[in-house]
């Protein structure tokens, strides 16, 4: 036992050193040993099983916007690993999310996409990744892991050490997690937010810049009961260094990596507190038990393998942001962006928004897939492209055609909606058309007449102009009841 505990403490020991090794490289690829190799096609394998029946994304127009983000993120000078081919794959989910497997693959919620305000935003979140590819350090950590079990020859040991080490869940989204409990899910807060304080700290005392190094020493072995953290974790601070030295090199404004975060965690939390309202005093029982169907489906999804080391952590703990406003002061950062000021690549980002999600949108309405709809128009609106169209869009998809069913406050915001879509463009009749709908499902029969008739009067030639001047008859006659 006292061997048994001597060995894990140096196999520890030895895993937090391996950042220190990583940022200490010239700017040349990690060698990429058949240790790695084996790593790489489990990857390969892992991703192929995580893609099969996911929504994948295969709007060209779409996919190409955000590899080419990707692709300004990769440092020139600094190759990928040998086996590495960097590609984004897009997955259609509200839930933001953002992940890599070790053999380059990206993958990407459109939840997370949406999160951003402008590019360097969505910049961010996919450097944080591109730094866990471009640095290889999942396959270094695996390298060194299996050096050790040869050197040691004590592969028994090892191996528990190893399921100790690895063998958990990847991707720490919980939906129906509060924000309270979800800092506290798996131990995830405690590298971050111990992290962060120091490197507040450090830069408060020296009143000047910060190195990656610095950031690294910052970075705890132990969480706040005394228990090893999972190195994975540590790498994700060391990843965020990284990622916003890759901004700056790209011309991204690093101050918004910060803002980046902090939206991505707003709509966790948002949809958590949603989730629990919804579930009212079954909330405490539904939250247990869907967090562990949750794991147990992201366990199988991701196909860990033996290894548990093929796909990088998605999690994003509430001190992150906090983080990332120290990180604006790396030396790194400072000397490539000495300024301190960016693109934000708003143009950019909102011309990919008009162009490619404004036609999904319409596509989605069009074929009633509501839902879908209306996370397309809401972001849209929510980016400030607010035109009639994206407006009316927006109401129709919240409340489709269900308006009966819809509560009094969901249906006085699709009116608040429509009467908006009305006012910015007053030539545009089917808002009107939405409103009659909306009024005659609300029992507001006079209402409903009088928006029908509005709407004729915009649409003279309307197809179903005949059936609807009937209809208004018949409301007419209601409403004087």
């Amino acid at each position: 036992m006292r061997l048994f505990f001597l060995y894990s403490i140096k196999m520890f020991t030895y895993l937090f050193i391996i950042p220190f090794f990583l940022l200490c490289q010239p700017a040349f690829a990690l060698e990429v040993n058949d240790d790695g190799k084996e790593l790489l096609d489990q990857a390969t394998q892992a991703f192929r099983d995580d893609m099969g029946g996911r929504p994948v994304i295969t709007d060209k127009k779409f996919i190409s916007y955000v590899n080419g983000v990707t692709k300004k993120l990769q440092p020139k000078g600094r190759p990928v690993p040998s086996g590495v081919r960097i590609n984004t794959t897009i997955i259609e989910s509200d839930i933001p999310e953002v992940y890599s497997y070790v053999n380059g693959n990206i993958v990407v919620t459109t939840g997370a996409i949406f999160a951003a305000d402008n590019e360097a935003q969505l910049a961010t979140l996919l450097s944080h990744e591109v730094a866990h590819l471009v640095e290889g350090h999942y396959i270094s950590m695996y390298q060194e892991i299996k050096a050790s079990e040869r050197r040691q020859r004590r592969k028994a040991a090892a191996g528990a050490i190893f399921g100790v080490l690895l063998d958990s869940a990847v991707d720490y989204v919980v939906e129906v997690e509060t924000a309270k409990q979800y800092d506290q899910l798996w131990k995830g807060e405690s590298t971050y937010l111990s992290t962060s304080k120091s490197v507040a700290t450090i830069h408060a005392a020296e009143s000047t810049y910060i190195g990656l190094k610095d950031v690294v020493s910052s970075i705890p072995a132990k969480d706040e009961k005394g228990d090893w953290i999972d190195p994975r974790q540590r790498f994700e601070v060391v990843a965020d260094a990284q990622g916003m030295e890759y901004l700056a090199i790209a011309g991204y404004d690093v101050n918004e990596a910060s803002k980046a975060w902090s939206n991505v965690h707003k709509i966790k939390s948002d949809r958590a507190r949603e989730k629990e309202k919804a579930m009212g005093p079954w909330a405490a029982q539904m939250r247990q038990s869907e967090s562990m169907m949750r794991m147990m489906s992201a366990r199988m999804r991701q196909s860990l393998g033996a290894s548990g080391l093929v796909q990088t952590i998605s999690d994003s703990p509430p001190s992150r942001p906090g983080l990332m406003k120290d990180l604006v002061n790396l030396k790194e950062v400072h000397d490539v962006q000495p300024s301190g000021k960016g693109n934000k690549g708003i143009q950019e980002y909102q011309g990919f928004l008009k162009n490619v999600m404004l036609p999904r949108a319409e596509k989605a309405l069009m074929d009633e897939s509501y839902g879908e709809a209306e996370g397309y128009y809401r972001a849209l609106y929510n980016k400030g492209l607010n035109s009639a169209r994206i407006v009316y869009g927006l109401a129709k998809s919240s409340i489709g055609d269900f308006a009966f069913s819809a509560s009094e406050d969901q249906k006085r915001e699709t009116e608040k909606l429509y009467r908006e879509a009305a006012r910015m463009d007053k030539k545009y009749a089917e808002p009107y058309r939405g409103l009659g709908e909306l009024y005659e499902d609300w029992d507001r029969y006079g209402d409903a007449a009088s928006a029908y008739q509005t709407y004729l009067k915009l649409a003279p030639k309307a197809k179903d102009s005949a059936k609807l001047k009937r209809k208004i008859t018949t409301l007419k006659k209601k409403a004087s009841r």
